[in-house]
């Protein structure tokens, strides 16, 4: 259970990193990639903020690629992921700086297809 007493229904442990995503639509509705800022990062999914005007929709099957900045690489088992994901959020959030301007949260699963790749060679 969390901090709330909700329970905690996350597949994998996340980490609070920020780290840039590209993500694009996949399929016939295929779009050229946007590049957002991911919060948090876990082998199941990421969470970005951008702004209101953006093109995610619950359910959409989105391609996505995150990677880890260099100088934080050794805290992670992965140093990119990629792979194809879903929104399973969109929040609306409260304006946080003086700009006003109206700033959405998606929080997006990956899919089975996940590739997680590492520059840190593996013991074995």
């Amino acid at each position: 259970m969390n901090r709330q007493g909700s329970v905690e229904r996350r597949r994998g442990r996340r980490a609070y990193v920020e780290a840039p995503v590209l993500i694009r639509r996949a399929g016939a509705q295929a779009t050229a990639p946007r590049q957002e800022v991911a919060t948090n990062v876990s082998l199941a999914g990421v969470y970005f903020e951008t702004d209101e005007g953006h093109p995610y929709a619950n359910n959409e099957t989105v391609l996505a690629s995150v990677s880890i900045p260099e100088e934080r690489a050794r805290e992670f088992p992965f140093t990119r992921l990629a792979g194809r994901g879903r929104v399973v959020r969109v929040e609306t959030l409260s304006p946080g700086d003086l700009s006003g301007r109206k700033r959405v949260g998606i929080a997006l699963e990956f899919g089975h297809d996940l590739t997680a790749l590492s520059a840190i060679p593996s013991r074995g």
